[in-house]
């Protein structure tokens, strides 16, 4: 079935469903990572140590929001922070094996999660959920 919505409509009826995905990921994520948690460590894990002052600025957040997450994910011994090479007021934010390892347990989770309402659903239901992947990559780019 085609959906026709207006603009308006259209942004409503997704941002209720990407709440919707992402609450039910929420409600099986292992010792209550945040997403903003989850999202640094994609990050740190993707793109390797970084200063918590670009952390910040990558996930749009004040840098005392981020300062507290990674004291917090530090405390945890998820990450690890280490002086920065060029920069001696900065430091840099590493993820550490046992912040890898969290992440991927949480990613492993995630997907059985998502495995399961997938095969739920029809082929064509999965086409139509494929064929949007790549709207939804424009959407989301900055």
């Amino acid at each position: 079935m085609l959906y026709s919505f207006a603009i308006e409509d259209l942004a409503a009826q997704l941002e209720r469903r990407v709440a919707l995905v992402s609450q039910l990921l929420r409600a099986h994520a292992p010792r209550g990572l945040s997403v903003g948690a989850l999202l640094t460590l994609r990050r740190l894990d993707a793109d390797g140590p970084q200063r918590v002052t670009d952390l910040a600025a990558a996930e749009l957040v004040a840098q005392p929001t981020m300062t507290a997450l990674v004291n917090r994910l530090e405390q945890e011994g998820l990450v690890r922070k280490t002086p920065h090479v060029s920069d001696a007021r900065a430091v840099q934010v590493a993820i550490t094996a046992i912040g890898r390892t969290q992440l991927a347990e949480l990613r492993a989770g995630r997907a059985a999660v998502l495995q399961t309402r997938l095969d739920r659903l029809d082929d064509e239901a999965r086409a139509a959920l494929a064929a949007a992947l790549p709207a939804l990559d424009r959407l989301i780019e900055p």
